[in-house]
């Protein structure tokens, strides 16, 4: 997990096309990209409408840890308070890509393939966390 968010961040630095987000999350641990009132490019059309977090996984398969939920619900509590009426709703590149406002179909997978029950998974795990936390 380790040298996967310390890839995944020095992507996000180096990214050659000019590709951008937020923050990478890590276990336990959040590498900062840019301001939260900055808007990087990371879902076509899609990327002014949504703070992005790139979740460091090496495949679909890996699972998110609990680590890197509770990082993620930090993140959210963070934009919140730059953003207090941000729906607490997050959806996944994969579930974007496609979609009108997306612009076309590039076949995302991240966090998981579209239709993943994984992904709504996931999504519980973050309010639960909020909701404790």
């Amino acid at each position: 997990m380790a040298a996967e968010f310390a890839s995944t961040a020095r992507y996000a630095v180096d990214e050659p096309n000019g590709y951008g987000w937020s923050a990478t999350i890590g276990d336990d641990a959040i590498a900062w990209h840019m301001g939260l009132d900055e808007w990087g490019w990371n879902a076509r059309g899609c990327s002014s409408h949504y703070l992005a977090a790139e979740f460091a996984q090496g495949t679909v398969a890996d699972a998110i840890t609990d680590g890197q939920v509770r990082a993620f619900a930090l993140f959210v509590r963070l934009a919140a308070v730059r953003w207090p009426k941000m729906p607490l709703y997050w959806p996944t590149h994969a579930e974007l890509d496609g979609t009108a406002l997306y612009g076309q179909f590039d076949g995302k997978s991240d966090v998981f393939p579209r239709s993943d029950a994984r992904a709504n998974e996931l999504r519980a795990r973050i309010m639960a966390r909020l909701a404790t936390a």
